[in-house]
């Protein structure tokens, strides 16, 4: 693409699967200057190197399938800003931010926005996904089956009626999955850091308690909180402990909010019956003692990798850098830069 003196200009960490249209719009006004991504060490250089050729960018943008290169931190986006007060969006797919320096970010005027809906209902399938497996121990009859072992030691497993699910984080995630335990009659309560307006808690037919209470009383526990210095190790030995005996895990938010070898554990000792997981501490995760276990279902962060999840969330993005380009605030910005005035 021809660089052109009066146009703005767009640094691009991938280019889009599906929402093509949408990514051409842009490009018929702004300049787009973008790279497909591989590992780390490519990314970082490549960042630098279209800074120094085309820069400075207005704004960036990256899009999903980031395990592979991630975190976003100053050590690869520090070229961005070495024009002061040019580049004032970074531009995420996904919903979680954990693994991107936002407060750094706000330091350099840049906002931080993300696609908070996009993920929604494929995150909340998957963890119901989760949640049957574990209760139905889909994971050890497939294993069995496999192994020509048939139903040998698989014992009689959980009906789902009427059970009672505690969900940590009752955010849209957690809210849709609530939703779309209805038809089992399940008893929904949960603890959050905010209380939901009681008319939304009634829609919902969620009881608002507190964590111990939480733990005490769950018969499944469904982690759907973000991962922040306060939650993270939050499911840990002591936790565990007020869990009841046999209680059933999902985990469909982010993998350090478990302190894994508790959950290992607590998992050989039953104490947790039987766990479905869709992210880990550490990711890509090529080992872990979990491979091992057969009362654990485990999946490589699959939640939202579904074709209609990424071109709406592909169009979350580009909507965000749309409407920063065009107003100077994105429409999901997560962080609130401070102004500082463009260096000549």
């Amino acid at each position: 693409m021809t660089l052109t003196a009066s146009r703005r200009r767009i640094l691009g960490i991938g280019y889009p699967r599906f929402a093509t249209d949408e990514w051409n719009e842009l490009a018929d006004k702004y300049d787009i200057h973008y790279f497909v991504p591989s590992d780390r060490k490519q990314v970082i250089g490549e960042v630098k190197k279209l800074c120094d050729e085309f820069g400075p960018f207005d704004a960036a943008y990256v899009l999903f399938g980031t395990a592979a290169y991630s975190p976003f931190h100053p050590d690869m986006l520090s070229p961005l800003f070495e024009h002061p007060g040019y580049c004032g969006l970074f531009a995420q797919g996904g919903a979680g931010y954990d693994d991107v320096d936002h407060p750094w970010l706000a330091e350099n005027g840049c906002f931080l926005s993300n696609t908070p809906n996009a993920v929604t209902e494929a995150t909340a399938d998957m963890g119901i996904i989760l949640m049957f497996s574990a209760i139905r121990g889909v994971s050890q009859a497939e294993q069995n089956v496999r192994a020509g072992k048939w139903r040998q030691g698989i014992e009689l497993t959980t009906d789902p009626y009427g059970l009672t699910i505690g969900f940590i984080g009752l955010g849209a995630i957690g809210k849709s999955m609530a939703r779309k335990t209805k038809p089992w009659s399940m008893n929904i309560i949960y603890y959050n850091r905010t209380r939901l307006p009681e008319e939304e808690e009634r829609a919902l037919g969620a009881t608002y308690v507190s964590f111990d209470e939480l733990l005490a009383q769950s018969d499944i526990i469904s982690v759907n909180t973000p991962l922040t210095e306060q939650t993270r190790g939050m499911i840990n030995d002591e936790t565990i402990s007020k869990m009841k005996d046999g209680v059933f895990l999902v985990n469909t938010a982010r993998g350090a909010v478990l302190d894994e070898p508790a959950v290992i554990r607590a998992l050989e000792s039953k104490k947790i019956a039987a766990a479905g997981l869709d992210v880990f501490t550490k990711e890509p995760s090529t080992d872990s003692p979990l491979y091992t276990l057969p009362n654990v279902t485990l999946q490589p962060h699959v939640g939202a990798f579904t074709k209609g999840t990424i071109h709406r969330g592909e169009r979350e993005v580009f909507a965000n850098v749309k409407q920063y380009m065009e107003t100077g605030i994105p429409v999901n910005p997560v962080n609130k830069p401070v102004k500082i005035e463009k260096s000549t």
